[in-house]
């Protein structure tokens, strides 16, 4: 048995015997730390909380007190300990670290970073301070200031991948591109064969629409590294814009072949055999896209559409009906189911797939709203054709075709004066769209309105 083992056994014998055992200071933070690691904090806390009773004055459990305490969100009792232990020690690293975590879990993102800054003048070690103080900076989305300290974490260590995906995306979102290549080509002058630099800026030149430069980019990202999956992706996807397909399938299979299963690769080869009017693959390999992931909307859309555009209406209904119980929620999907109703005559069913989109989201495109209506419309439920026209003004008030059918609607219901004011309203814009004449003959007979 290791001495932690012997050390945890001795400690749970106490806490089931009730008795008291003599641990060292060390001894205690082990054990903490192992039920830390356990995610057992209630253990952890206990442990922490004897080894306070036998070591009072010990820094490094009061400051592991206190983290247990930010981590249950115990602020001010966290706050409490850093400050006592501040007292004793001024200059302890742990201290303006913890306190920078709390401000920062309280969106308190300056205090958080003014704090680091005065850490930075005692501290030798300051990558950590560097980083948390650029993280600070990101958070509170000040690019500019967050930029000179990912630099430093970048200088002090060329492999800091992560500061350096930050770097970028500071300098994207302040439009500063040819600094981001400038800095890339900075690491590639000392690491040429840096493949996370090479690809960062294959990214770059791909958004510039640089193509040519970005596929080769890429390819020195694979020379850096022939492991490099993301390379490969980001290769394909360039090959298979500018058309060229049996190059974007190589690389798209290499990354396959270097990878798990992926659903978006089996989708974006799949998409690349249909390019290529390659009608089995192009099954094949979008039926184990969505095997892979059930949820791939995408997917499930192109594959319905591919149905639907060879007028194939049973099998587009049936694949629309899996896919949906895959996507509950996917607008795409319900929309689609919609269309297909409407394809095969069942109106009823098409209102309930509309109502079911707004019901997501009532805000939705004035095209969704406006081909509810017209399903209403055609099946001629006024009262409930109505209410829905109402309902959408709310979010489309200018849309004169709702002033129309509100008026026709109203007509209907015999209520005349207030036809007129929504008839009035839609005229200042438009004329009355054939299909409402052709469903509201009252326009066309009631004088009145006309005038």
């Amino acid at each position: 048995m290791s001495n932690l083992s012997s050390y945890i056994y001795k400690f749970e014998e106490m806490l089931k015997t009730n008795s008291v055992f003599y641990f060292d200071s060390s001894d205690f933070i082990n054990i903490s730390h192992h039920y830390i690691d356990h995610a057992n904090y209630k253990l952890a806390d206990q442990a922490i909380k004897m080894g306070l009773n036998q070591h009072p004055d010990n820094v490094d459990l009061m400051l592991l007190n206190s983290e247990l305490l930010i981590f249950n969100s115990k602020y001010d009792a966290a706050i409490d300990v850093l400050n006592f232990v501040e007292e004793i020690e001024p200059e302890n690293r742990e201290v303006y670290l913890q306190k920078a975590t709390i401000y920062s879990k309280n969106n308190l993102s300056e205090e958080a970073i003014q704090i680091l800054k005065n850490a930075l003048t005692f501290i030798d070690d300051k990558i950590d301070i560097w980083n948390m103080i650029a993280i600070e900076f990101l958070l509170i989305e000040d690019f500019e200031s967050a930029i000179p300290f990912f630099k430093k974490c970048i200088e002090f260590d060329d492999e800091d991948y992560q500061s350096l995906y930050n770097l970028i995306f500071c300098y994207e979102n302040l439009g500063l591109i040819d600094e981001s290549i400038s800095e890339l080509n900075h690491i590639l002058e000392k690491r040429p064969y840096s493949k996370i630099a090479w690809h960062q800026i294959g990214k770059i030149y791909k958004k510039q629409g640089r193509l040519k430069e970005a596929i080769s980019a890429f390819d020195f990202a694979i020379i850096s590294d022939d492991q490099f999956v993301s390379a490969y992706i980001e290769k394909a996807k360039i090959l298979e814009k500018v058309k060229r397909y049996n190059d974007a399938l190589s690389n798209y299979k290499i990354s396959i072949q270097l990878s798990e299963p992926n659903s978006y690769i089996f989708f974006r080869i799949s998409r690349c055999y249909k390019k290529l009017n390659n009608k089995k693959l192009f099954i094949e390999f979008i039926k184990k896209a969505l095997r892979e992931e059930p949820g791939n909307e995408k997917a499930w859309v192109f594959l319905i559409k591919f149905y639907l555009k060879k007028n194939n209406i049973r099998q587009s209904k049936y694949l629309a009906k899996k896919a949906l119980d895959n996507n509950l929620n996917s607008i795409k999907i319900i929309k689609l189911n919609a269309l297909i109703s409407i394809s095969v005559g069942n109106i009823i069913e098409a209102i309930r797939y509309y109502k079911e989109i707004i019901n997501i989201n009532e805000s939705q495109s004035w095209q969704i709203w406006k081909s509810l209506l017209k399903c209403i419309l055609e099946i001629e439920e006024w009262s409930e054709l109505l209410r829905l026209s109402l309902k959408a003004k709310k979010y489309f008030p200018n849309k004169s075709f709702l002033d129309f059918t509100i008026s026709g609607c109203l007509l209907k219901d015999g209520k005349l004066n207030e036809a007129i004011y929504f008839y009035q309203n839609g005229s200042k814009s438009s004329k009355i769209p054939t299909e409402l004449r052709k469903s509201f003959p009252e326009f066309k007979d009631n004088k009145t309105l006309l005038v």
